[in-house]
């Protein structure tokens, strides 16, 4: 009798007794053919969870882009290509964030030109928010003879990007000026602080020359280029 009731209580004890969380999950994927990936759950490894998750998340948007790179506004991979680029960004330095907006807005008007009709209207949305962040980049730039490469860049993204303006709006699409005003003031400081630098500095005649070129194209409100010819100043 006293076996018996020392055998009941054994089997009480057994049944509050709760198995590995890991181990059911194992067996489980076992039975059921899970995916043994997502059975740890990384569990035995909680420090590294957010690291690989991390660079799982990179490696997947990398490896995608390839696919993603002649996506269009309107295509459903579209988004993974804006993701990448938006992730390259975090690589790329202040004073040259303004130079790969521009390259960004000019790669927007190259999806513009591919685009079918029916997705033409995210097509000039995505151009004018890529131009509005240059504005806002180009506004807090502080140009300087000292940051000559940046400026170099700003200038042949600038230009092409008047040229890309130019066969857009020959194929009749018409743009629209979001985000223009806002490009046109911010160009226009950069050329003012370059001109303002360049005043401060002693020059050669032949320099004193290319600054009054750079002083004429600024008041025909040329910035791209007076940019050029600031260029040629160096």
């Amino acid at each position: 009798m006293i076996q018996d009731k020392a055998l009941i209580k054994g089997l009480r004890k057994l049944r509050r007794i709760q198995p590995n969380h890991d181990w059911v999950v194992l067996n489980k994927s076992q039975i059921l053919g899970q995916d043994t990936v997502s059975v740890y759950n990384f569990s035995f490894f909680p420090y590294l969870k957010p690291a690989f998750a991390g660079s799982m998340v990179f490696l997947v948007v990398f490896g995608v882009y390839g696919f993603t790179k002649n996506s269009l506004p309107g295509d459903p991979l579209y988004l993974v290509k804006r993701v990448y680029e938006k992730a390259q960004a975090v690589f790329v330095s202040n004073d040259n964030k303004p130079g790969y907006q521009l390259e960004l807005a000019n790669a927007r008007l190259e999806d513009l030109a591919k685009a079918p009709a029916k997705n033409l209207a995210p097509a000039i949305n995505e151009f004018q928010a890529s131009i509005s962040q240059a504005a806002k980049n180009l506004a807090g730039m502080n140009a300087t003879t000292s940051n000559y490469a940046a400026i170099k860049k700003i200038a042949q993204e600038s230009k092409k990007l008047e040229e890309n303006r130019q066969k857009i709006e020959s194929l009749g699409v018409v743009i629209g000026d979001g985000g223009s005003a806002e490009f046109d003031s911010a160009m226009s400081k950069i050329v003012e602080n370059l001109i303002k630098d360049l005043e401060s500095r002693t020059l050669s005649e032949d320099k004193v020359k290319i600054l009054d070129q750079m002083k004429a194209l600024f008041s025909e409100k040329k910035y791209s280029e007076s940019l050029e010819t600031y260029l040629v100043s160096q």
